[in-house]
């Protein structure tokens, strides 16, 4: 009996990975942390009542293992880098009434670009206009707060229906990255009972209509899981910040007790991701995505 549900739990797990978020019963199975299949693969380990039945368990136990520790890899370790363009994202989806203590995790951070989801308030605090210094403000976009130093030359309004909300955003970079920085700020419905496929789609659609030339980095709440299908379809041509040079522990949410990374940045394949961490802000639902990034003038 514990070998069959074992077995059952194991190929659900098997179902989530092959298919992810295509379809909506896989979508539900693909949640599935790898980790929790394995006490079941040990206790069938230890009741099998036959030699090759307990051999082919402890198989597919170390194939389990193996598959997170070289395919998942939920930490990596690595230096802390200093050099290239400093980029924080933040989904401040919680209450927000201690607003200088968010303020105070923001000039902590010190990015050159910072991206905040449902920043309401925070960017009003006298703090970060201090910091921002003489001739900045923050920028309202939608749900969206960019904070920065930089030019800002496009602020653009690509969709919000139903939940599901994108917003265009160009930085002049051309100093540090040779060329301008084209970002798609996103915030995803988190409802489990949504297809992410159907929202990708449309997401799709959004970018195809409504945006000209490419994008090259999106960043946001997607409430998909890093390598969902669905995040594929909607960006094929973005590579995943964390696959290029993540360090530490990837998954965002929750912060207490983080297992899922649903909050991503995909970039271009033109620029060159230095780091790509996450990190415990101290407050809230969500880590907050660190990443540096360089490019080359010489770039097409």
């Amino acid at each position: 009996m514990v070998c069959v549900l074992s077995a059952s739990f194991l190929l659900a797990w098997l179902g989530g990975v092959i298919w992810s978020d295509r379809f909506l019963p896989t979508q539900f199975l693909s949640w599935i942390p790898t980790f929790t299949v394995l006490p079941f693969v040990a206790v069938s380990a230890w009741t099998a009542r036959t030699r090759p039945g307990t051999g082919a368990w402890i198989l597919i136990g170390a194939t389990l293992i193996g598959w997170i520790a070289l395919v998942e890899r939920p930490w990596r370790p690595g230096g802390e880098p200093t050099d290239g363009l400093r980029l924080l994202q933040w989904t401040m989806s919680h209450d927000k009434s201690d607003r200088i203590a968010h303020a105070e995790y923001i000039i902590g951070e010190d990015a050159d670009i910072t991206v905040l989801t449902h920043g309401y308030g925070v960017r009003g605090t006298e703090e970060i206009r201090a910091w921002l210094g003489k001739g900045h403000s923050p920028y309202k976009l939608g749900f969206f707060t960019i904070l920065t130093r930089l030019p800002v030359r496009q602020l653009q309004s690509v969709g919000s229906s139903n939940d599901v909300h994108a917003r265009f955003i160009e930085i002049d970079t051309t100093q540090q990255l040779g060329r301008p920085l084209r970002i798609l700020a996103v915030d995803l419905p988190s409802t489990i009972t949504r297809s992410r496929w159907e929202i990708a789609v449309q997401l799709k659609g959004w970018v195809e209509k409504r945006t000209t030339g490419p994008i090259d980095l999106v960043l946001g709440d997607f409430n998909m899981r890093r390598g969902s299908a669905a995040m594929r379809h909607a960006f094929p041509e973005l590579l995943h910040a964390w696959d290029l040079a993540g360090r530490g522990w990837a998954a965002t949410w929750s912060r207490g007790l983080p297992v899922y990374r649903i909050d991503h940045v995909l970039v271009a394949s033109w620029l060159h991701v230095v780091d790509c961490t996450t990190s415990d802000p101290g407050i809230g639902r969500h880590r907050t995505q660190r990443v540096i990034l360089s490019g080359s003038p010489e770039d097409p």
